[in-house]
């Protein structure tokens, strides 16, 4: 059996360093050996795949795959932490070997930009075939550190890294054990096309609105929705519940009357955040839609940028038409110069095509029969203020995992948390909560995740805490007590 399952031209390890104990409390990390190497492509053209490993001194025999975000294009130091845990432990310092990698390629700046993918092989290894290349390499390198294979093996990330910590549990599931997934942009194809769709509509004369307005139609839905789950705190709880209509903050006149009302034309732009992605054709992972972002439920703020749309896009427009104009030039078109603006999903064969096989590489299927079968785990988290990935993309992940393999076997493998005011690592209230450890203790001593609690990590938070609601269940204040405490709310549906 080759040591590495997909074609390469081999690996190296360039560098391996032991560095010293250092840090204290939540940042200590014991001593480790750092190695850091490149895997080479078949293509000499193509760029390799950097990596680092982190293999500590005092090893707990696990091993983590750290993963990456957005377009990657930055090696993932093994000294970074899982998703939604700024004030506890990385997995290093927990004695994990941790490793990842730039996902064989450079970007500057990374994870914003997608040229990379007009090399064939550059684009084939980020759809996900580095991800197996470089867990690959990690094991031959802890094998040869320690005489023995980690006990368990898993991932995490947040975002594209979200996506990525669940295709590999998708594409190889007998070689992980747990997944903690973030905001998972896990059907990437459906999500950047209806990107595609949110820019065009802000291109339109009008349509755009600074960060004044945008900020406007935050305060503006949290204002009338605050109170819903019972507690005035800053957060909407019940964004379900929220009826907020955008002409409440209409100028009088249609027309764009200053910074304290909406015109026509930008009611518009907003509510393209909110219009579903419907294709008339099927995706690989069985997915023709993708739902829109609930501005005006959770009270999110639009990334809109300072500067509206156009061709050639920048990164001082909406994240929506950088991130989009990356995958309409380079990955479908593979043309740098064509007008991402004018992408049309429905255009002709050739696109419908390419979107499906782009899909099919990708893509995560919702369907973790295998993954589940084997006894593996995942932990979901997603807040209803993100403005990057809709939080409607994580229930429809969960309502289709349900779909193909029922309620009980999800149950048994599956835990997806909504959580309120959280955006995509920031917002209203960030979440702090022990994902590794209570994965670990389901993995490995078959007890699930019950009535987690999370702390708020934000700037404003000030310790306050708030119970993890599986979905679709929400957090009730109960009518007394002090609402910053988790245990004066209920999780009710």
């Amino acid at each position: 059996m080759k040591d590495i399952a997909l074609p390469t031209r081999g690996a190296v390890v360039n560098e391996a360093e032991f560095i010293a104990a250092n840090g204290s409390g939540a940042t200590a990390v014991g001593e480790f050996c750092r190695v850091r190497g490149a895997i080479a492509s078949v293509d000499s053209t193509a760029p390799p795949i950097n990596f680092e490993v982190g293999l500590p001194t005092q090893w707990n025999a696990r091993a983590i795959h750290l993963m990456g975000g957005g377009y990657d294009g930055q090696v993932v130091r093994s000294t970074e932490n899982v998703p939604g845990a700024p004030r506890l432990q990385t997995p290093l310092g927990r004695g994990y070997v941790a490793f990842g990698s730039d996902s064989g390629h450079t970007s500057n700046p990374p994870m914003l930009e997608g040229s990379f993918a007009l090399n064939d092989e550059a684009l084939e290894n980020f759809f996900g075939d580095q991800l197996r290349k470089t867990r690959d390499v990690a094991m031959k390198i802890v094998e040869k550190r320690y005489g023995k294979l980690p006990m368990r093996t898993y991932s995490a990330g947040g975002s594209g890294g979200g996506r990525e910590a669940l295709y590999v549990a998708d594409r190889w599931p007998t070689l992980y054990d747990g997944v903690i997934t973030y905001y998972p942009a896990w059907s990437l194809t459906a999500m950047l096309t209806q990107f595609s769709a949110i820019s065009k509509a802000l291109a339109a004369p009008g349509a755009w609105s600074n960060s004044s307005k945008q900020a406007l139609v935050s305060t503006s839905v949290i204002k009338q929705c605050d109170a819903l789950d019972g507690a005035v705190d800053g957060i909407v709880s019940r964004p379900d519940a929220c009826t907020f209509l955008p002409q409440t903050l209409r100028c009088p006149s249609g027309s764009d009357e200053g910074n304290t009302c909406l015109s026509d034309a930008q009611i518009t732009g907003f509510k393209a955040y909110d219009t579903p992605l419907n294709l008339r054709y099927q995706l690989a992972n069985g997915t023709s839609s993708y739902p829109g972002f609930g501005v005006f439920k959770s009270g999110l703020i639009t990334t809109m940028g300072t500067k509206a749309p156009a061709d050639p896009s920048s990164f001082t427009m909406p994240f929506a038409t950088f991130i989009a104009d990356s995958f309409v030039r380079y990955s479908i078109y593979r043309d740098a110069s064509y007008p991402a603006l004018q992408f049309d999903p429905n255009a002709n064969g050739y696109v419908t095509q390419r979107m499906q096989y782009i899909s099919s590489r990708w893509d995560v299927n919702p369907n973790l029969e295998a993954f589940a079968k084997k006894g593996g785990k995942v932990i979901l988290v997603h807040g209803s203020s993100d403005a990057y990935i809709p939080n409607a993309s994580s229930r429809d992940f969960y309502e289709r995992a349900v779909a193909a393999m029922g309620r009980s076997t999800v149950q048994s493998a599956m835990r997806f948390f909504d959580v309120p005011g959280y955006g995509h690592g920031e917002g209203s209230f960030v979440v702090n909560y022990d994902g590794l450890a209570a994965l670990e203790k389901w993995v490995e001593e078959g007890v699930p995740p019950a009535n987690p609690i999370a702390s708020d990590a934000s700037a404003n938070g000030k310790g306050r805490t708030r119970p993890l609601c599986e979905y679709p269940k929400w957090p009730k204040f109960n009518a007394n007590g002090n609402v910053d405490e988790a245990a004066n709310y209920s999780c009710v549906e």
